[in-house]
């Protein structure tokens, strides 16, 4: 079953001081730290640039796994349905798809901090190559009518946090990359 992902990412300058608000405020209890290191691929006729998709095949410790993701379902938020299966091999998945004609478009690394807020959040402490530091706040939805108030609930915690929504990002890091690499 495909869930629908809710998250709200927020640039931060002081990872340390928002992890202690976390903690403090909210009672986040540390979950782990993964090290990411992502490639998505292209479509050979299909551009998921504009119909705000992705293909991403990640390694980290806990393995490698294929993921879809839909268009963004909400103008406020990333948003979106997620599919996602583990695999055995990132260089022989990489290296079908290639063979295929689905071929690398960027890569995304990272490390990320996360933490759980009462079962209901993720918060994670992104510290992304080449872009900076981030707040992702992120809950899965198995119904589209819990979007507004599952993201209200996250937007809440940032203005709690003393993050502004109006500095809220909805760009994928791929997105991210990919702007700063033209310069955009």
């Amino acid at each position: 079953m495909a869930m629908i992902e809710v998250e709200v990412k927020c640039p931060i300058d002081d990872p340390k001081g928002i992890i202690e608000k976390l903690v403090q405020e909210f009672g986040a209890k540390y979950v782990k730290t993964v090290f990411q290191k992502d490639v998505y691929l292209q479509h050979p006729s299909r551009n998921f640039a504009e119909t705000d998709e992705a293909l991403r095949l990640r390694t980290s410790q806990e393995g490698v796994q294929l993921t879809y993701k839909g268009p963004k379902i909400d103008s406020l938020s990333k948003t979106r349905e997620e599919l996602s299966v583990y695999v055995d091999n990132f260089e022989t998945i990489l290296n079908i798809f290639q063979r295929i004609g689905i071929i690398p478009l960027a890569w995304v690394v990272k490390s990320r901090e996360m933490f759980d807020i009462n079962g209901r959040v993720v918060a994670s402490i992104d510290c992304v190559q080449d872009l900076g530091n981030f707040l992702e706040l992120e809950s899965d939805i198995e119904d589209i009518k819990q979007i507004e108030a599952k993201r209200e609930e996250l937007l809440s915690i940032l203005d709690k946090l003393g993050l502004s929504r109006e500095n809220t990002e909805r760009r994928s890091y791929l997105e991210l990359i990919v702007a700063r690499i033209r310069g955009t």
